[in-house]
């Protein structure tokens, strides 16, 4: 038996806490091994050389039964009772899927919007196809630059 099983074993013992179960393999323990024998007599020696200890107050039971019961009658139920809880999270869940639903496209609201936007652009009476890019010629001559510089590959710039 190692001495972090017999420990325990031996503390038992001086507080006269072991079952007869504990006992029979402590004593086995004791009969085969001198090391543990001196450890018992080191832990007897410690024991003995400490105070004993205090009773407790008399009355101390009764009073500390007291403040329990005091304390009790003094908590107030918690804000949110637990039956609430299932009420919020279908509350929760309901404005999520509210809120999925009021966005997603093709939705009325997003058919609103995509009217309210087409209304604009005739109210303004300027068609969409007559818009141009005033960047476009940039860009142009930007990616013939880019694909003269890249040689035959024209994504061969990529790599630049």
């Amino acid at each position: 038996m190692t001495p972090a099983q017999l420990e325990p074993l031996l503390l038992l013992e001086q507080s006269g806490e072991l079952t007869d179960t504990q006992r029979r393999t402590l004593d086995a323990a004791l009969a085969a091994d001198p090391a543990a024998r001196r450890l018992r007599d080191e832990l007897r020696g410690l024991a003995r050389a400490l105070p004993p200890a205090p009773d407790p107050a008399p009355g101390a039971a009764a009073q500390i039964a007291a403040r329990l019961a005091q304390t009790q009658t003094n908590v107030r139920a918690p804000l949110f009772l637990p039956a609430w809880k299932p009420a919020l999270a279908a509350a929760a869940a309901l404005a999520l899927l509210l809120g999925v639903q009021l966005f997603r496209p093709g939705s009325p609201s997003a058919d609103t919007d995509l009217a309210r936007s087409e209304t604009t652009a005739t109210a303004e009476n300027t068609p969409a196809d007559d818009w141009t890019d005033p960047l476009a010629d940039e860009f142009a001559e930007l990616e013939n630059l880019l694909t003269a510089l890249s040689g035959e590959d024209p994504f061969g710039f990529a790599e630049l």
